[in-house]
């Protein structure tokens, strides 16, 4: 199969325990990236370097690098980060190696996620180029809002082309087009994706969905048709942005991602049978608690 037809999976238990109303044990997260790190997923966003008063849930993320085992798992660990200092840090764990920054189109989730606006944001994300640069990490950067704005702040597609641009000429070659609040439409995934694909070939542009699952299979079929090959997920679809102001909605279901791709003959390149072992054992994260 042409490797352009091979989806690439990111699994994003952060994303998934960071709207828990519970804090598990640093040493039970790093159990449970360690059987993550067993499937073959391309990248695992395992925590955040934030402040543990905004998001306790992810406190003590070096703790939890260093309970993770690497070796033999071809997946790269992500860490999500919301400032230069936390770049700082999340860049001296020798284990990260993607750092995550969550730009955004909206200045108002600009404020509630990351105390920043349009103009601060794009002097912290040059310096967070450099200190990515400078201590080999890749940088992927999250562009929230893209499909739509509930907040009253401006959006349309050409302000999410523009931001796209931006980040290129910056330098960032991984893109993820981010839905936070659920607001888009297959419609909207789809113009978006195709337009922007072909103008930006250089950038590899990915998909993180909060979604209703009975809107899933519409939202991952119209990014794939439109040329995505790099979605965001969690198994059992839990979690959301506790962040946004609305209810969590929940992340894109793993598995999901997974019965599409076998519906269309798509590679993914996972050990499906660890993952069911895996889904077997974590129905949810309250065995992890203590």
């Amino acid at each position: 199969m042409n490797n352009l037809d091979r989806i690439r999976l990111t699994e994003c238990p952060r994303d998934a325990q960071q709207g828990l109303p519970y804090t598990i044990p640093p040493e039970k997260r790093a159990a449970y990236i360690n059987e993550l790190m067993q499937v073959g997923f391309e990248v695992i966003d395992f925590g955040s370097f934030v402040s543990p008063k905004a998001v306790p849930q992810m406190a003590e993320s070096a703790k939890v690098l260093e309970g993770i085992h690497k070796e033999g798992s071809p997946t790269k660990l992500l860490a999500i980060i919301g400032n230069p200092r936390g770049a700082t840090e999340a860049a001296a764990q020798q284990k990260v190696d993607v750092l995550g920054f969550p730009y955004s189109i909206s200045n108002t989730f600009l404020e509630r996620n990351i105390h920043s606006d349009s103009s601060k944001v794009l002097h912290a994300l040059h310096e967070i180029a450099d200190i990515s640069q400078s201590n080999g990490k890749e940088l992927r950067v999250y562009i929230s809002m893209a499909f739509g704005n509930p907040y009253g702040d401006e959006w349309s597609e050409f302000i999410v082309q523009d931001a796209v641009y931006l980040l290129a000429g910056k330098g960032v070659q991984t893109i993820t087009l981010s839905d936070t609040t659920g607001l888009g439409t297959r419609e909207v995934i789809y113009k978006l994706f195709k337009t922007l694909i072909p103008r930006f070939p250089e950038v590899e542009l990915g998909l993180h969905l909060h979604t209703q699952p009975q809107e899933a299979i519409g939202k991952i079929d119209a990014a794939w048709q439109a040329g995505c090959r790099s979605f965001d997920g969690v198994i059992n679809g839990f979690g959301g942005c506790p962040l946004t102001g609305y209810e969590l909605l929940g992340n894109l279901n793993t598995l999901t991602l997974l019965q599409y791709c076998r519906d269309k003959n798509i590679a993914t390149g996972l050990n499906e049978n660890r993952m069911e072992q895996i889904v077997a054992a974590y129905p949810n994260f309250d065995g992890l608690r203590s």
